[in-house]
């Protein structure tokens, strides 16, 4: 306690340094203590194996891998849930919120997400315009609306059916005021299109409409559309004949795939799901003709036109002399009122009457004009592989392929007539069989040190490794130096007429000694220090109980114990001379 008042109450030392020389001492007043010395190997030992495992633990995480660093708010809780659901550890980054996924399930996480449409979130084209700044130029003002009108063209586009992404590149020309120079504007369509599906020429026609109206004075020979393989969809306008060509080509496939889905539906009931290979040639007569028909009736006859004309005139008969004025007759009106009752005069009249009548008859035809449909089904050929029980091997070691029951195969090819509506005066054909199909997988084994398993287990050995040499080549020196004093060769010097007892740590005698049943600590120190047990009565002294007589004598007679310290020092001295 004097000590550590003395050491309070240094000048010069502030209150947190006593206090912490404090602590300092009080630990090691309680490491000096035999039981603490004692259990300080197993507390040393317990910490390192807990470091140890702490430090594999932090080694045996995997190597994450950023997914995804600008995803939207509503992605990322849409990704996170699909890749959770899919047995994927995925977490988001607390300071980046960025996806991350470990290394071994990168790819998969991504294969996964697009096959869910993620991530489907675009920047939105006003926000070209929220954070454009003030005083912008006029080419950057113009800049940033032609972003704004491509990210809005972009997301139209993105919302067709087989579509997932989509950029638009636009070329605006500035305006000028001179006609010859201006030039027209361009665009180019990225898109993206789904696994597994493909764009039909009559969305591309919308694709490239949709842009092309949007701009002003474009037109469609300047929009071009390119998918993720490099491949050109937009054509440009060709010959009526070769775009006719590519409707019937599509049109023979439509009916090809109809046909074939209809014989897989009718057969996998039997014979299993896959095991149906299925194929269908049609061939089409596309010719376009009109058939034009007029039939004549002789013994029908139907009237057309109908004239009839009539004519009448009435006249005194001329009397006297011929060309004598006296001769010429009296009107009408005078000859009938110088009759009595006007009947003389009428004996004496001249009438003339002409009749015309005209008939047209029209004879019965029929016209008839037939037009026979643009695609007509000349020929159907199917062609069907069941596939069949695996084979048996023979006596001489070949193999017998299996074969189905005769009972299916005829089921099947009814079947499969009825699906296609076979026509036997059309030609048509079926190739029904049955073989064992090849597994393409079966010979293709993966090499052992290929495995995922070979790179997990190195990968922990190799943390084992490094944890041992750690712990053997690090640890265990430092705590055999901190527990155990070296001993010198001249481990057999004498003090006082007693050995000095060798501790363990030290360095021990060449020859090793066996410890036999019964036999005691004290019995076995002495038989190191080369003393018989027996016959020497210090053999039977414990260790503690040397110690304290060393310091018992100490301090009583300390011109021994000063005189004992000389006499080895020039032992020693005089070995290393």
């Amino acid at each position: 306690m004097d000590s550590t008042t003395n050491l309070l109450a240094q000048p010069g030392s502030t209150a947190v340094a006593n206090r912490g020389k404090a602590y300092l001492m009080q630990f090691q007043a309680i490491t000096r203590q035999p039981a603490i010395r004692r259990a300080l190997p197993a507390i040393v030992m317990v910490t390192v194996a807990v470091l140890g495992l702490a430090l594999y633990a932090i080694l045996s995480q995997p190597a994450r891998l950023a997914l995804y660093s600008d995803l939207p708010e509503a992605d990322k809780a849409r990704a996170v849930e699909v890749l959770n659901s899919s047995g994927i550890d995925a977490s988001l980054d607390k300071s980046t919120g960025a996806l991350s996924v470990t290394e071994v399930d990168y790819h998969r996480a991504r294969m996964i997400l697009a096959t869910e449409g993620l991530p489907a979130g675009t920047p939105d084209g006003m926000s070209a315009l929220t954070d454009m700044p003030m005083g912008a130029s006029r080419s950057v003002e113009a800049a940033r609306l032609r972003r704004m009108q491509e990210l809005d063209l972009g997301q139209s586009i993105a919302e067709f059916q087989n579509v997932t992404a989509a950029r638009v590149h636009l070329a605006l020309p500035e305006q000028t005021a001179f006609i010859r120079d201006t030039k027209p504007p361009r665009a180019s369509i990225f898109v993206q299109v789904a696994p597994g599906r493909a764009m039909d020429e009559g969305q591309v026609s919308a694709i490239v409409s949709l842009v092309s109206t949007s701009v002003p004075g474009m037109a469609r020979s300047n929009v071009s559309v390119v998918d993720q393989n490099g491949r050109l969809l937009s054509r440009e306008a060709s010959d009526p004949l070769s775009e006719l060509n590519d409707q019937q080509l599509a049109h023979r496939k439509r009916m090809e795939a109809l046909y074939r889905e209809r014989i897989e539906a009718l057969l996998s009931p039997i014979v299993g799901p896959g095991n149906v290979a299925a194929e269908v040639t049609v061939d089409m007569d596309f010719t376009r003709s009109e058939i034009t028909s007029e039939q004549y009736q002789p013994n029908g006859s139907v009237i057309r036109s109908e004239q009839a004309m009539t004519q009448q005139s009435n006249g005194m008969l001329a009397k006297g002399i011929p060309g004598a004025v006296s001769n010429s007759p009296p009107s009408e009106t005078d000859m009938v009122a110088e009759g009595p009752d006007g009947a003389a005069a009428k004996a004496d009249t001249q009438q003339n009457v002409t009749s015309n009548s005209t008939r047209n008859y029209e004879v019965s035809r029929i016209v008839e004009t037939t037009t026979p449909s643009m695609a007509q089904i000349t020929r159907i050929h199917a062609a069907v592989l069941l596939r069949a029980p695996s084979g048996t091997m023979a006596e001489d070691g070949s193999l017998v392929p299996g074969e189905l029951p005769a009972s299916v195969m005829t089921d099947a090819n009814a079947l499969v007539r009825s699906a296609i509506g076979f026509q036997i005066e059309r030609g048509d054909s079926v190739t029904l069989s049955a073989q064992p199909f090849v597994n393409p997988f079966e010979n293709a084994a993966t090499p052992w040190y290929k495995e995922a398993w070979v790179a997990t287990a190195g990968r922990y050995i190799a943390q084992i490794l490094v944890l041992a040499i750690i712990v053997l080549g690090l640890v265990r020196p430092i705590i055999d130096r901190m527990l155990f004093s070296p001993v010198s060769p001249g481990a057999g010097s004498t003090l006082m007429g007693a050995p000095i007892p060798m501790q363990n740590g030290g360095s021990l005698p060449s020859d090793a000694i066996e410890v036999g049943p019964g036999e005691t600590l004290a019995e076995v120190r002495a038989r190191l220090d080369g003393v018989d047990p027996v016959g020497n009565p210090w053999a039977q002294v414990s260790y503690e109980e040397k110690l304290s007589l060393i310091r018992e004598l100490t301090k009583t007679d300390s011109d021994r114990i000063a005189t004992a310290f000389k006499a080895m020092i020039e032992d020693d001295n005089s070995q290393l001379k």
